[in-house]
């Protein structure tokens, strides 16, 4: 014959009530703040390098790059101008060149660059065409594609004509 006598069902439910050790729900607690450093550790870096595009603003400034009566009716030139920018920590000065086209008192700039590869593209006045030296893309005085591989006509940057300057906006 055995000893043991039957457990009633209100003394089973009477310990499944009562609420757990305070060291369980302490260690859970524990491993979920763990959890959040680890993730905002591993998450955090990788956010900032995703959205740090959209942290830079790029500015644009008003270069003047020649006087209007520099470039005649109808030419077109090359114009180089110098910009003071920043390259990490050193303000350095950089160099950069456009093709300007004065259609009477309109003035185009064109950035030298073949959009195809980014190639520096020349002006060939006889033809009145760009030409890239690389891949044959020929582009036409108002910079739209003639032949070749580029996939898109010549960039084109802001220009205000004032008081007899030609002012372009390059992106610094």
């Amino acid at each position: 014959m055995s000893n043991e006598q039957p457990v009633s069902n209100s003394l089973i439910d009477s310990i499944n009530d009562q609420p757990g050790p305070p060291r369980r729900k302490l260690l859970g607690w524990l491993v979920a703040g763990i959890n959040l450093i680890v993730g905002g550790v591993v998450l955090g870096p990788v956010l900032g390098f995703l959205g740090s595009p959209l942290g830079r603003k790029t500015k644009g400034m008003w270069v003047p790059v020649l006087g209007l009566s520099e470039i005649q009716d109808g030419q077109t030139r090359e114009a180089s101008f110098t910009m003071q920018i920043k390259d990490g920590y050193a303000l350095v000065d950089r160099k950069y060149t456009v093709f300007l086209h004065r259609s009477g008192e309109e003035v185009i700039a064109f950035d030298p660059a073949c959009t195809h590869l980014g190639c520096r593209i020349n002006w060939v006045g006889e033809k009145d065409r760009y030409f890239c030296p690389c891949h044959g893309g020929v582009f036409g005085k108002d910079g739209s594609v003639v032949s070749g591989p580029p996939p898109k006509p010549l960039e084109q940057h802001p220009v205000k004509v004032e008081n007899g300057q030609i002012f372009v906006q390059k992106n610094v």
